[in-house]
């Protein structure tokens, strides 16, 4: 292991990281990975890692591929235990997935997503072998300011302003990405910006119900902060996993910020998104406008949820919805031109596998797919 260039890879245990490095195992370099795991030692580690990727798809042949020599205990707030490994030297390419994702007003959201960050930088700068820094952000780190058209530019420039983010995940994503610029200008960098990662092409919603529930909730309540020929930009995780794959190996990339995003080539509007729920059966909504209201009136669909949703507490239902309906209606595609200058296949269209997410989906109720969002 030693003779070989590693991949160094954070949130292995989560949904992108996770799907990550199981495109990482499809694409036979399971020998190259050195994965950061929170567990008590390798052995808990590797176990956690592989009940996660089975979620995700991997099979028993490829989860067999990885074992101990793969597994670096440890977490961001704490690398200074791993510094001396030595397989750390080995390592060329870091893909830094991991982040509390949550739009709750979490108390370690700065801690993981700005102090770990910096802290995986510093552990990494400066290895001779080190050849490309890949930071997972967040299309939405631009802000809720960030053009004065729809399509936002995959610009280095973020804004970092209360007022300019709607939740403090967003703004934490940020500043991390700004930090890094700022305090490791050595650091070979590189960003990558996911819009809004929902499901998965071949698995639907198994392995995370994130954000799907919204579509849902809309489509029972016949509302929506938007108009139904806005569109929105949604990717799928695998998709996704494999475009960061794909840009870490690359030898040379010809920039160094890019949009993990459908962009307007494969972004799709509001009805055809409702058009795809119906045909999946899901509801009988299609081929009507849902009612457009403000994201501050939601409360007057308080009743409407109580019938329409009884297994969701109204007021909580209303407060989500609320924050979900202020990103609906900034009606944001997210420009990927650099990335599919790369190269990388542009991403399916959400309406392509939503009756997967559907199918599974149908017997978890909306109360508990709303808890992947609000950890």
């Amino acid at each position: 292991m030693d003779s070989e260039e590693l991949i160094l890879i954070t949130g292995a245990t989560g949904f992108l990281g996770g799907a990550t490095v199981v495109e990482a195992i499809k694409a036979g370099l399971a020998s190259r990975l050195l994965l950061l795991v929170r567990a008590q030692d390798a052995a808990q580690g590797l176990d956690r890692l592989r009940s996660q990727l089975a979620r995700l798809g991997a099979d028993e042949h490829e989860l067999a591929q990885l074992g101990l020599p793969q597994v670096l205990c440890g977490d961001l707030s704490e690398l200074d235990k791993v510094a001396a490994d030595r397989r750390l030297a080995c390592v060329s390419t870091v893909i830094h997935c991991a982040a509390l994702a949550t739009f709750a007003s979490h108390p370690s959201l700065e801690k993981t997503n700005v102090d770990g960050t910096l802290a995986l930088a510093a552990l990494m700068q400066g290895r001779a072998r080190l050849r490309r820094f890949l930071y997972i952000g967040t299309a939405m780190a631009c802000g809720v300011h960030a053009a004065n058209g729809n399509s936002i530019p995959e610009s280095a420039i973020l804004n970092l302003a209360q007022d300019d983010h709607l939740v403090p995940y967003t703004r934490s994503k940020a500043n991390g990405e700004n930090l890094l610029r700022q305090r490791f200008p050595l650091l070979p960098l590189v960003v990558l910006r996911p819009s809004i990662v929902i499901g998965h092409t071949r698995l639907g919603c198994t392995p995370s119900q994130s954000i799907f529930w919204v579509f849902l909730a809309w489509q029972k309540l016949g509302a929506l902060t938007a108009a139904m020929d806005d569109k929105i930009d949604v990717v799928p995780v695998d998709w996704c996993a494999g475009a960061i794959l794909q840009l870490a190996l690359k030898d040379t990339l010809a920039q160094q910020v890019f949009h993990l995003s459908a962009g307007t080539r494969s972004s799709r509007s509001f009805r055809q998104i409702d058009t795809a729920l119906a045909a999946a059966g899901c509801g009988n909504i299609c081929g009507r406008d849902y009612e457009r209201i403000e994201a501050g009136q939601i409360d007057r669909l308080l009743l409407r949820i109580k019938i329409r949703i009884p297994d969701c507490s109204p007021r909580l239902l209303s407060r989500a919805l609320k924050l979900y309906g202020e990103f609906a209606g900034l009606n944001y595609t997210f420009c990927n031109d650099n990335l599919l200058a790369e190269g990388v296949p542009g991403a399916p269209p959400f309406t392509d596998y939503i009756g997967l997410c559907v199918a599974t989906t149908r017997y978890i109720p909306i109360s508990e797919q709303m808890k992947w969002d609000f950890k």
